[in-house]
């Protein structure tokens, strides 16, 4: 799967803030226009789960920019406990879901598609540095990615 990979940059980043921020602050600092995508980004797997996500198409450079989140807490009623002494009707079950398991640590992801041996890693990850409440951001190698992660990663 590598071929498949080498136009693409991943990049992950550490940070507190709510999505909606997130995708504000890019827009300031890197120049871009990240808009909400609907639907979300959803998976199936051990129930659904369904990740924010933004989009912006760079026409002059010809790249396409996307920023995800990478955990889905959600809750549902747990309809099939079995009824036990302790058992209450109103229990919850609660999970969290990541896009990529692998880097549970990690908030959002931002996948760069298109982009060439000219595009300036190095730049952006400065960019990225100087954002006041991004703590961790750094290049992740799409081939260390499971297959099932990469596969998260086709929209």
């Amino acid at each position: 799967m590598s071929d498949c990979n080498e136009d693409i940059v991943l990049v992950a980043i550490k940070s507190n803030m709510p999505d909606y921020k997130m995708a504000y602050c890019l827009n300031r600092s890197l120049g871009v226009h990240f808009h909400k995508v609907s639907p979300e980004i959803s998976l199936t797997d051990n129930g659904t789960a369904f990740f924010r996500s933004f989009k912006y198409e760079d026409q002059k450079n010809h790249l396409i920019w996307r920023l995800f989140e990478n955990k889905s807490n959600f809750s549902e009623n747990n309809e099939d406990v079995n009824h036990s002494l302790f058992h209450t009707d109103d229990e919850v079950f609660n999970a969290t879901n990541y896009l990529i398991p692998e880097w549970k640590n990690i908030d959002f992801f931002m996948l760069i598609e298109n982009a060439d041996l000219l595009f300036n890693t190095d730049e952006l990850l400065e960019k990225l540095q100087n954002i006041k409440n991004i703590s961790t951001q750094f290049i992740v190698d799409m081939d260390s990615l499971s297959i099932k992660s990469q596969k998260n990663l086709i929209f």
